[in-house]
C-alpha cells in the first residue's frame, strides 16, 4: 500500500505541476499557449444566429450534409480574416451560430457570413524556358522579362512547409492582380503586403488560374460532386472522388492532357492547385492526361482529411442559402464583459476561501487536507478549461463557481463515515479505508443524477432551446463534477494515507471534533 500510495502521489504531483505551468502566465505564446478561451459576453464582439431556406424537397442525410458544409464554409471564411476564437455551430437541425469576438461592426460580421465563397483551381506559372516562376522572380526586375505576358489573370503566392506530422502546410503570402499595370502585392484582404514578408517568402511559388483551350478558368461551378472514398485491396488509402459536368469535364481533360507528365515525376509544373477564397488547399499531381469527367485526388490522406477536403470542394459557395435578416443578431458590449470577469473571479476566490474555512474548522485536519484537494480541483479545472479549450462564457463561470461547492460534498460525505468509524474504535487506517469504501455508492449516485442533468442541459442547448449561455453553464458544471469525484477519492484518499505514516496519526483530537463521544 505504501510503494502504491507513494507512485500515486508522483503522478499527481506531476499533474498538478503541469496545471499550474499551463495556467501561470507567460510573455507570447511558446509552446502553442494562450490564455483562457473567453466567450463573446466577456470579451464583447458580434452574435449572430441563421436560419437556413431549404426548398423542403431535400431529404434527411442531404439536409444534415448541407448543413455540416455550410459551417465548415463559414469556417473557413472567417477563420481567413483572422478573428480570435469565433463560434460557430449547428443549432438543431437548420439553425448556425456565428459568435465573432472582438468584431465591432454588425454589417461587416453579416456580410462575411453572407458572402458567396469562391472556389478555383490554379496552375504553377511557368517562365519562358518551362520553368515554374517563383516570387523572387517578381521582385527581381532583371528576371521579369522570363514572365509570360499573356496570361493577364491574377497571381497567387503560397509558400509550403512540412509540418512535424510530415505533412505540406499551405500559406498565402501574398495576391498581385494585373489590374493596375503597377506591381502592388497584397494579402487576399487586399492589404499592402511588407516588404521583408516577400523577401523573406521569395522562394513561394506563383500560382495562374488554370484555363482550358477556351480561355475560360476552371471553377467550383464546373465541380458537379466530390465525395470520399478509399483505393486499394490490403492498405486501402483514403482519397477524394471529383466528378464534372459537362463543360467542366472537357475543360479538365484540356488541363490534365497539359499538366500530365508520363514520367510520373513530381514537380511543380505538373500539379494542379485547389484553391478556396485564395488560399491553397490541396496541390495534387495529375496521373492520367484524361479522366472523362471525373477524377481522383490521392495522397497521404486521413480519413478525417479527405473527408474535409471533399466537403470543402463542394462548398465553394454554401449549399443552400440563409434567410435574411438572421433570427437573431446582437452587438455585445465588452465593458461588462471586463466587470463581469473581474466579479466572477472574486465571487469564485471568495466561495474557495469560505469553503476552506468551514471544512477546516469542522472537520480540523481532515478539512486541511480536502483543502489542498480543492486547489488542486481549482488549479486542473481552469487547466483543462485553457487547453481543450472551453470557451468561457459569464454562465460557464458560474457554473465552475458552483462546481466549486460540490467538489467538498464527496468529501463531506467520506469524513462523516470516519468520524463514525473512530468512534466505533478502529484505527484511523481502517476508518479511511472504510469510510472510503461506505461513502462511495452515495457519492457515485449523487454526482451521476448531476451529470445526466448536465447531458441533458448540453442537449437542449445544442438543438432545442439553442442557448450558448445553457452549454456553457452546463460544459463547465459537467467537468466540474467529473473533476471533483477524482480529487476526492484519488487526491484525498492519497493525502489521508500519507498522512497515516506520520506522528499526526496519534492525535485523534485532529480528526474528531466531539472526541469523547462513543
Amino acid at each position: 500500500m505504501t510503494r502504491n500510495n507513494a507512485i500515486v502521489s508522483i503522478i499527481l504531483i506531476i499533474i498538478f505541476g503541469f496545471s499550474l505551468w499551463a495556467l501561470l502566465p507567460m510573455k507570447g505564446e511558446r509552446f502553442g499557449r494562450k490564455g483562457l478561451h473567453l466567450g463573446l459576453d466577456l470579451v464583447g464582439g458580434v452574435h449572430l444566429v441563421y436560419q437556413a431556406d431549404f426548398s423542403g424537397n431535400e431529404t434527411s442525410e442531404q439536409t444534415k450534409s448541407d448543413m455540416s458544409r455550410a459551417v465548415l464554409t463559414i469556417q473557413r471564411r472567417i477563420d481567413k480574416y483572422g478573428v480570435t476564437e469565433p463560434v460557430i455551430q449547428q443549432l438543431g437541425a437548420d439553425r448556425i451560430m456565428v459568435q465573432l469576438p472582438g468584431f465591432t461592426d454588425i454589417e461587416a460580421a453579416k456580410g462575411l457570413v453572407e458572402q458567396t465563397g469562391f472556389l478555383e483551381f490554379r496552375e504553377v506559372e511557368l517562365n519562358a524556358s518551362a520553368q515554374p516562376v517563383y516570387l523572387r522572380d517578381y521582385l527581381n526586375q532583371a528576371r521579369l522579362q522570363l514572365v509570360d505576358k499573356k496570361e493577364t489573370g491574377d497571381r497567387i503566392f503560397v509558400s509550403s512547409v512540412t509540418n512535424s506530422l510530415g505533412k505540406t502546410d499551405y500559406k498565402t503570402i501574398a495576391f498581385l492582380s494585373q489590374a493596375s499595370g503597377a506591381l502592388v502585392f497584397t494579402d487576399v484582404s487586399g492589404n499592402p503586403v511588407d516588404n521583408s514578408t516577400l523577401q523573406n517568402n521569395s522562394d513561394s511559388l506563383a500560382w495562374i488560374p488554370a484555363r482550358g483551350d477556351s480561355g475560360k478558368q476552371l471553377t467550383g461551378n464546373f465541380l458537379a460532386d466530390a465525395s470520399p472514398g478509399l483505393s486499394g485491396d490490403l492498405t486501402p488509402k483514403p482519397e477524394v472522388n471529383i466528378k464534372w459536368n459537362g463543360e467542366g469535364g472537357v475543360m479538365f481533360d484540356q488541363i490534365a492532357k497539359r499538366l500530365y507528365n508520363p514520367n510520373g515525376q513530381y514537380a511543380p509544373q505538373y500539379l494542379l492547385g485547389i484553391f478556396l477564397d485564395n488560399t491553397l488547399l490541396s496541390a495534387p499531381r495529375i496521373n492520367s492526361p484524361q479522366f472523362n469527367g471525373s477524377g481522383v485526388i490521392t495522397g497521404s490522406y486521413t480519413v478525417t482529411e479527405a473527408d474535409d477536403l471533399a466537403n470543402l470542394l463542394k462548398s465553394g459557395s454554401l449549399p443552400m442559402p440563409l434567410k435574411k435578416p438572421p433570427m437573431y443578431q446582437e452587438k455585445v458590449s465588452a465593458t461588462l464583459g471586463a466587470n463581469f470577469i473581474a466579479k466572477s473571479w472574486l465571487a469564485g476566490l471568495i466561495g474557495i476561501i469560505l469553503i476552506m474555512l468551514f471544512m477546516i474548522a469542522y472537520y480540523r485536519l481532515p478539512g486541511f487536507l480536502s483543502s489542498l484537494a480543492l486547489i488542486f480541483y481549482g488549479v486542473l479545472v481552469l487547466a483543462i478549461f485553457k487547453l481543450w479549450p472551453v470557451t468561457l462564457t459569464l454562465a460557464g463561470l458560474g457554473g465552475f463557481v458552483v462546481s466549486i461547492g460540490m467538489a467538498v460534498d464527496a468529501n463531506i460525505l467520506i469524513f462523516e463515515r470516519m468520524k463514525e468509524e473512530l468512534r466505533a474504535g478502529r484505527t484511523l487506517g481502517a476508518a479511511v479505508e472504510a469510510g472510503f469504501n461506505r461513502a462511495w455508492s452515495a457519492i457515485l449516485d449523487s454526482n451521476v443524477t448531476t451529470i445526466i442533468a448536465c447531458v441533458i442541459l448540453i442537449w437542449l442547448a445544442s438543438s432545442v432551446i439553442a442557448s450558448a449561455q445553457v452549454m456553457g453553464f452546463a460544459v463547465t458544471l459537467l467537468i466540474g463534477v467529473i473533476i471533483s469525484m477524482f480529487t476526492a477519492i484519488i487526491v484525498t484518499r492519497t493525502l489521508l494515507r500519507l498522512l497515516i505514516h506520520t506522528t499526526l496519526a496519534r492525535r485523534m483530537e485532529l480528526f474528531l471534533i466531539d472526541r469523547g463521544k462513543k
